[in-house]
């Protein structure tokens, strides 16, 4: 630091003083310089000691400053840090998004799982009390039925899944798919017999149900129809001496079964109401008319469910619900002579007094069809006494178990117009598959009286079929 005022103070010096000590510093000088202002010693003593405090102090200034300028700038690590916590943010929010979706995903499965293990619903009208608890093991157990307590179980024993049994239950007033074939045959007495054939995969379902619990349940030894070793020929011979016939039929007697008692059939064998209502879904059905909406064909239900005619699960259940009016009209019989018998709907009574009064049994039957909650056809009660043809089930049973010669010669007749028409004419005209009709009959005639269908059998070889 120079102080002479009477040394020429270069321009660098000036700049240099000026960076050092500040413009003010500079400017004095210059005055002291040029002889504007002189400083005693003591003041130039003061002055040089500011001058160096100062200096010292600039020194520090520039080494702070050095400092500071070699630290990392504020504003950017903020903005780094910013930008590193939206890009945390981010990706827990997208973590969080994608766990939410499998956790819902997760829940989704859960639940579809436990709907198809204990479906809540299954249709209008036949999803009340669907509750897969309460089974009454004991009762099962003495039956000799599974134990099945949801759908998982029945999928375990059945071999098809819960979703194929969900599918096959499902009651839908429109469907566009249709469980059953259906079609029309003639009855003998006139009119029409709707027959519903299920598919194979009902089939399956109906067939477990029927192999797996209805056969094992035992039956009341009146009931002669759909049973093993039982025929129409053995429902003829229990009445074959005696000489009043008393027959009567069941009005509508499949349709007349809805799904309710079906129901409450398989919850008396002890299994619970959701299991119960599952087996009674795919054992019965409603009957469905077509109807095409924009192209696409709609199976509309036209009535509540009941038993259809064609499912093979249909006879056994028939059969289990009359247990208990087979039971009270065989004690009826008992007490009062009769010999009771019946087969699917056709009921027969008989009385070896050829001059047995029947109008107090007939009045006794009819209360105790209508307490069991079916209904006699008013149209088909006939009494039979000896001087007229007795036919039961379709075989004469007046001196011996016969075919009647007016169905034999009717048959007869309808084997030689096949044979001169052929198969298709004979059946367009019966609305069935003409062969199988006439084999099947043969089949029935063999069963009657074999020396019969031998005889027709070397006019007709086709008759036996392929076997």
């Amino acid at each position: 630091m120079s102080t002479n005022n009477s040394k020429t103070t270069s321009l660098e010096e000036w700049k240099e003083n000026m960076r050092l000590y500040g413009r003010q510093y500079a400017i004095m000088q210059d005055i002291m310089r040029l002889g504007f202002l002189k400083l005693s010693p003591e003041e130039m003593k003061i002055m040089e000691e500011a001058v160096k405090q100062q200096q010292l102090l600039y020194t520090e200034v520039r080494k702070i400053d050095a400092a500071l300028r070699k630290l990392p700038d504020v504003e950017e690590i903020l903005k780094k840090i910013r930008i590193a916590r939206i890009e945390r943010v981010r990706k827990e929010r997208a973590a969080r998004k994608i766990r939410k979706a499998e956790e819902q995903k997760a829940k989704q499965k859960q639940q579809k799982a436990q709907r198809l293990k204990t479906p809540f619903y299954l249709g209008e009208g036949v999803s009340a009390g669907l509750k897969f608890d309460e089974s009454q093991t004991d009762k099962l157990q003495a039956l000799g039925l599974p134990e099945l307590k949801d759908a998982s179980d029945l999928a375990a024993l059945s071999g098809l899944n819960e979703g194929q049994w969900s599918w096959l239950c499902y009651h839908r007033k429109a469907a566009g798919i249709d469980h059953y074939q259906r079609f029309r045959i003639p009855k003998r007495s006139g009119g029409v017999r709707l027959i519903s054939a299920p598919k194979p995969l009902l089939r399956k379902a109906q067939e477990f149900v029927l192999d797996q619990i209805l056969e094992k349940i035992p039956l009341h030894e009146a009931a002669m129809a759909f049973r093993a070793k039982r025929s129409i020929v053995d429902n003829a011979q229990l009445h074959q001496h005696n000489q009043t016939i008393i027959k009567m039929d069941l009005k509508d007697f499949f349709p007349s079964i809805k799904f309710r008692r079906v129901k409450g059939l398989f919850q008396s064998f002890g299994y619970n109401e959701g299991i119960a209502s599952m087996l009674a879904l795919v054992c019965t059905d409603s009957a469905r008319a077509e109807a095409k909406v924009c192209d696409k064909v709609y199976h509309v239900a036209l009535s509540e469910r009941y038993l259809p005619q064609g499912a093979c699960t249909s006879p056994a259940l028939t059969n289990i619900i009359c247990k208990r009016m087979d039971a009270r009209l065989q004690g009826l019989c008992e007490k009062m002579g009769f010999t009771y018998s019946r087969y699917a709907d056709d009921m027969v009574f008989s009385h070896p007094d050829p001059e047995v009064q029947t109008g107090r049994l007939i009045q006794w039957i009819q209360k105790i069809i209508k307490d069991e909650s079916f209904e006699l056809h008013p149209d088909k009660l006939k009494v039979m006494r000896p001087h007229q043809r007795q036919a039961v089930t379709g075989v004469v049973i007046n001196e011996q178990v016969a075919i009647s010669r007016k169905d034999l010669r009717n048959f007869r007749s309808f084997l030689h117009h096949y044979e001169m028409e052929g198969a298709e004419a004979m059946s367009a005209k019966l609305g069935r598959n003409a062969e199988n009709y006439a084999q099947g009959y043969w089949a029935f005639i063999h069963m009657v009286n074999p020396e019969q269908a031998g005889r027709l059998l070397e006019k007709h070889p086709w008759l036996k079929g392929k076997a």
